[in-house]
This record gives structure tokens, sequence and C-alpha cells, in this order.
């Protein structure tokens, strides 16, 4: 069910009427709502043929508070692949505009950080934006097959501390990166990379995974139909 344009607009107009509502030092209040829809349908030259719907939303707030002295910037945003309906709830627009705030607020407070090398620990969220642009591109399979890959060569040697251990899970409902299928029509699944830190396995699409006797975990992905996988 498609939803209203004035629903979407209406939205963003509550989010900066609750921002400025919440706390009187909002100076600026910013949000985002984006959302496509896509039918994809494969047919490969074995006859095979797979469908997949694909939608994809999501909404973003950021404010910006200040006092007489300083301003600072608090930011938070979600969605994933389902409709509308789940953002249009307050309960999800109100929890993402607190927790703007929220940010907000404890910068305002905050003192300067100390400064040198230090060891720190991650928590889940976009620290797993770090791994991936660390070693997930070379955890790909052609890039191992061209021997371009920090990790060429590697498999079944230890790459990590023995505590770690990456998977590249494509089936977990409702995420961002979840599909039914991949672009050439492969159900996608759970990889485990590296496990207990020994590397153990490429993410493939199916060509490389042939070339590398092996076979597709599902990860064969595309620009758009005009491009090969």
């Amino acid at each position: 069910q498609e939803t209203p344009f004035e629903s979407k607009v209406k939205l963003l107009q509550d989010i900066d009427a609750y921002a400025r509502t919440k706390d009187p030092r909002v100076r600026q209040v910013m949000a985002s709502l984006t959302g496509n829809w896509q039918a994809v349908e494969i047919m490969r030259s074995g006859g095979e043929l797979a469908g997949d719907i694909r939608p994809l939303v999501r909404l973003s707030v950021s404010v910006v508070i200040g006092d007489n002295e300083h301003m600072e910037s608090g930011s938070y945003g979600s969605g994933g692949r389902f409709g509308y309906d789940l953002l249009l709830a307050p309960e999800t627009w109100q929890n993402h505009v607190d927790e703007a705030l929220r940010q907000a607020r404890i910068l305002l407070e905050a003192e300067p950080a100390p400064a040198g090398e230090m060891q720190v620990v991650l928590g889940p969220g976009w620290p797993g934006i770090l791994l991936h642009e660390a070693i997930g591109h070379g955890l790909e399979g052609d890039f191992n097959r061209k021997k371009t890959s920090v990790f060429s060569g590697l498999m079944g040697e230890r790459v990590a501390a023995p505590e770690v251990t990456v998977l590249d899970d494509g089936v977990i409902a409702d995420r961002r990166g979840s599909l039914s299928i991949d672009d050439e029509g492969t159900p996608t699944q759970s990889t485990t990379l590296i496990e207990d830190g020994i590397l153990v396995a490429y993410m493939q699409d199916r060509m490389n995974a042939r070339l590398m006797g092996t076979r597709s975990t599902g990860n064969g992905r595309r620009q758009s139909f005009a491009h090969q996988p």
C-alpha cells in the first residue's frame, strides 16, 4: 500500500516541532525520509528463473543545539527492507529525535578527550562500518582470485586474534543488507569468513566461485541490470 506524500511531509514537520519542544536550545533540525521499491526478475542462460521484491526505506534525524558559548550536533537514523509504516509510528521517530538530542547534549557538556595511543573497545553499530572498510572488500573472491587482496593465499591461516569471528550475513530479516537472492539469482546465506581468527572463506559470485573451484555464497551484486555482477 502506497504511503501518501502528505503523510511523509507531515512526519518531517512533526519531527521538527517535537525536537524544538523537547529542548529550547535547539537551533536547527534536519530530517530526511527516503525510500525505493524494486521488483527484480532474473532469468539465467540455463533457464533458471528467480525473482525478488526489494523495498528499502530510511529515516534520518540531525539536530543542532547551542548555548551562549558554542553549538553541538547529534544524529540518528534507521531503516531497512520494509514499508514506511514502522517509520511513521510516533514511537519510532520520537526515539530518533530523542537519541539525536541525547548525543548533542552530551557533546555540549563534554570535555576534550585525552590525546595519545590507547586501547579501545568497539561496541555494536557503526564500528561494523570500520570492519567492513578494513577487511570487507579484501575478502571478496574476485580480489583474491586476482591476488590483489592482502588475504590472497591465506586460506586456513591465522589472520586475526583467536577471539575474532567475522560473518557476512545476508539473511537477517528486514535489514538493509539482506536479500532473498543476489543479483545472479543465487539465494543469500550466512557465510563465516573468519572463524576464531582463521580465514575460512571468501565472499563469492558465480564466476569467481567457478574459477576458484568453490561455490557461490550469494554475493553476486550488480550496480544495475545493465552492469556485470
